[in-house]
């Protein structure tokens, strides 16, 4: 097993705590701004409308080291994978200055009579 694989099992088992009333799924993101492809665990808990996102591995972009990672994980968990891309980031329709479901309880407005 290579580096990242061990890293990522090793963390998604830290960060995978299996409560009672959340949902857990696995991020991946081919990130083309940073050359590199990022893991991370998201995880919600049933009441609240905060989502949660662990950082799992990262590591620049290398089709094999890529295919290995993703066996390993595959032959580690069966928590489904969620696959994104960052040459299609698709807008909201609106800027988003106030969301308090992923973390942003404050306005983000930037403030005009501010420097």
């Amino acid at each position: 097993m290579i580096r990242e694989s061990k890293t990522l099992i090793e963390n998604l088992d830290n960060k995978f705590l299996r409560k009672y009333h959340w949902r857990y799924h696995i991020l991946v993101v081919d990130n083309h701004f940073y050359d590199c492809c990022s893991f991370f665990l998201q995880a919600y808990h049933y009441p609240d409308k905060l989502h949660y996102s662990y950082d799992l591995v990262e590591f620049d972009h290398d089709k094999a080291k890529y295919g290995q990672v993703m066996r390993d994980l595959k032959a580690h968990t069966n928590l489904s994978i969620e696959y994104r891309d960052t040459h299609h980031l698709v807008h909201p329709g609106t800027d988003v200055v106030f969301d308090p479901s992923h973390g942003h309880a404050f306005s983000t407005g930037y403030h005009e009579h501010q420097q």
